[in-house]
């Protein structure tokens, strides 16, 4: 019977037609990153604005955001044994410590499989500056390059130049040389209302600006360096035209000053014609009422260089969620995130789509020339040297890199005691970065 009972069966209305099955539905999974930033809380805020606007489009993603000050804080943390965020920002002199301890992996391929563009959306200099091994280490975001705010009612170049002043030439480019900043600086200090030129530039970062410009050296060996070179033959020069500019009595800030208030707020409070800095300082003194600025490239010795760092979004090496962070690290370099973060004019974008847009440029608003920072990124330097590096040699040579600027200084002796404080810090580094393999039971 039960022959003829299916063959009835296939012979009905129903025949030929697809038998219903069930359909199973597989949720996707629930994925929990971690995404690091670091700066003031302004610089946070503005990291936010593009974090929640990715965890509010992908449900099946929950995203915490870890916080520092600092990148020097967030490398402490790290050095202490703390995990590293899914996706991170990381300073590119910071690179060689996060290699080293085996805590980022590359993100070439991963961005590829995504069609992010690594091609002429950003620099060579900018890939370069990720690039290790024939991969992209982290993928670039921004930059910091330093340029040179001054007060434009103290240093007013129109009013110079009627008076027969030699002023720079493009303000676009924001180039001048060291004698046109020394006119500057005469033209705006007016010592009996306590308005000097500028703050000395007392540090391997202030420094190393000038060195680089004039064709000389930092440090003895920029991949593996072991002392700064400050009194090597080749800055010599360099110091002979550098330090009377920066020396001359009653241009600087005073010690005296500099307890009283920082470079910045004297420059807020209209009393310091020119002050070194980023980008980051931007939405701060766009706050300060009837205060009157704009940028400049630095000064140069020679050339037209100035030093800053990189900044990238990596990916750690712990995460447990490769393919998710993969996509969260797209989508915060896509031009959309990025240029949401632009236009709190905190970063210079490593994008050179939303570097050159109004993102980023902010034509209605100072600085009138907000192309010298694009410019400024273009003929940048990167210190061979992390953050925390930088911060321990200034600690240990602050005194003398401020001697150096006294009348009469006998720099030969006061740079080659420079050198010679840094080099156990430069040997700590190397020993972190570069460890003697252990030796083996039978060589002991």
């Amino acid at each position: 019977m039960a022959g003829p009972l299916a063959l009835a069966a296939c012979s009905g209305a129903d025949a030929g037609r697809p038998r219903p099955t069930a359909t199973v539905t597989v949720a996707p999974k629930a994925v929990s990153l971690t995404v690091g930033f670091y700066g003031t809380q302004d610089e946070i805020a503005a990291y936010r604005q593009a974090v929640d606007n990715y965890d509010a489009a992908n449900q099946t993603v929950t995203l915490k955001l870890v916080t520092w000050p600092s990148a020097a804080a967030m490398m402490d943390d790290l050095a202490a044994g703390k995990p590293a965020p899914d996706v991170f920002l990381a300073d590119r002199g910071d690179l060689g410590v996060l290699q080293e301890g085996k805590l980022i992996q590359p993100v070439d391929d991963l961005l590829a499989a995504r069609n992010v563009d690594l091609g002429d959306a950003y620099s060579r200099e900018a890939l370069e500056a990720f690039s290790a091994d024939r991969h992209l280490t982290c993928m670039p975001y921004a930059s910091t390059p330093q340029v040179l705010y001054y007060n434009s009612d103290l240093v007013d170049f129109p009013a110079m130049q009627a008076a027969g002043e030699q002023v720079p030439g493009n303000p676009d480019t924001g180039k001048w040389s060291l004698s046109l900043f020394s006119a500057a600086a005469t033209w705006a200090v007016r010592p009996a209302a306590g308005v000097r030129a500028f703050a000395l530039p007392n540090s391997v970062e202030g420094l190393a600006p000038y060195l680089y410009s004039g064709g000389g050296k930092v440090v003895d060996d920029e991949s593996m360096p072991t002392t700064l070179a400050f009194s090597d033959p080749a800055n010599q020069g360099i110091w002979d035209r550098l330090l009377p500019v920066f020396g001359a009595p009653g241009y600087a800030l005073t010690p005296q000053q500099l307890r009283q208030r920082t470079p910045l707020q004297w420059f807020e409070r209209g009393k310091l014609a020119m002050l070194v800095g980023d980008r980051s300082l931007v939405p701060q003194l766009r706050e300060q009422p009837g205060l009157h600025w704009d940028v400049m490239a630095l000064p140069s010795v020679s050339g037209s260089t100035t030093i800053g760092d990189y900044t990238g979004l990596c990916l750690s090496a712990g995460t447990k969620e490769t393919q998710a962070s993969a996509d969260l690290l797209a989508y915060l370099v896509s031009r959309p995130a990025v240029a949401l973060v632009a236009q709190a004019g905190y970063i210079v974008p490593a994008s050179t789509e939303v570097a050159m847009s109004d993102d980023f440029l902010q034509s209605t608003q100072r600085p009138a020339h907000a192309t010298v920072f694009v410019s400024a990124a273009r003929s940048m330097r990167v210190l061979p040297l992390p953050t925390t590096t930088l911060a321990a040699l200034d600690n240990r040579a602050g005194g003398l890199f401020a001697d150096l600027f006294r009348p009469g200084a006998d720099v030969p002796t006061l740079t080659a005691q420079i050198d010679s404080v840094s080099q156990p810090v430069l040997a700590a580094l190397n020993a972190e970065l570069h460890p003697s393999p252990t030796a083996s039971p039978t060589a002991n």
